[in-house]
């Protein structure tokens, strides 16, 4: 593995288990097995490597729900393929996901500087299921109940308060999100 990808990948695993503000440039160096000095001929700054395994992750999670999300014409099925798709890069990525998590927390306005944004697609799902009248509450709402849930199932899922699968959790999650948005909210 090249001494680049390394640095960014003993980054994210810091990052996502100390944090961002608490990792040091010499906590990175020495996961690697390197000088500081030596990550300055890769990086010019700590930040630069926190854009870019932010960068680097959202893009993959956007990546993989934009096919996921364009692979059905039905509002349904685009709907929950989405949200399994979510929690299987959560469930498969789990440092990248805590640390896209943490990212958000603490540079939340930051992240407007990113072109593919997972949290877009989401939000322009939400937006078209309102419009074409499969959503009878507000996207906004829609939107928040939608990101919380699945953090906090990626969550419980680690801690193991929920059990089983990760296949049938992230279906289970699909069926009871639409249940709760679409179906719950006609009545």
């Amino acid at each position: 593995m090249r001494t680049r990808d390394l640095i960014l990948e003993e980054a994210l695993k810091l990052f996502s288990e100390k944090g961002i503000k608490e990792t040091t440039v010499r906590d990175i160096a020495r996961a690697v097995g390197i000088t500081e000095g030596a990550i300055y001929r890769h990086f010019d700054s700590k930040d630069q490597i926190v854009y870019e395994l932010f960068g680097l992750h959202s893009e993959r999670l956007y990546t993989a729900l934009k096919e996921s999300i364009d692979g059905s014409e039905d509002m349904e099925a685009k709907f929950k393929g989405a949200i399994r798709t979510f929690l299987d890069f959560a469930f498969k990525n789990p440092e990248a996901f805590r640390y896209m998590n943490i990212f958000h927390y603490l540079r939340g306005g930051e992240v407007r500087r990113f072109k593919k944004i997972p949290f877009s697609l989401l939000k322009d799902l939400v937006v078209e299921m309102k419009r074409s009248g499969v959503l009878n509450t507000e996207p906004e709402y829609a939107l928040a109940v939608i990101t919380g849930t699945l953090e906090r199932v990626f969550l419980y899922k680690n801690m193991g308060i929920v059990k089983g699968r990760r296949k049938e959790i992230a279906q289970k999650t699909a069926d009871m999100l639409w249940r709760i948005l679409v179906e719950c909210s006609k009545s």
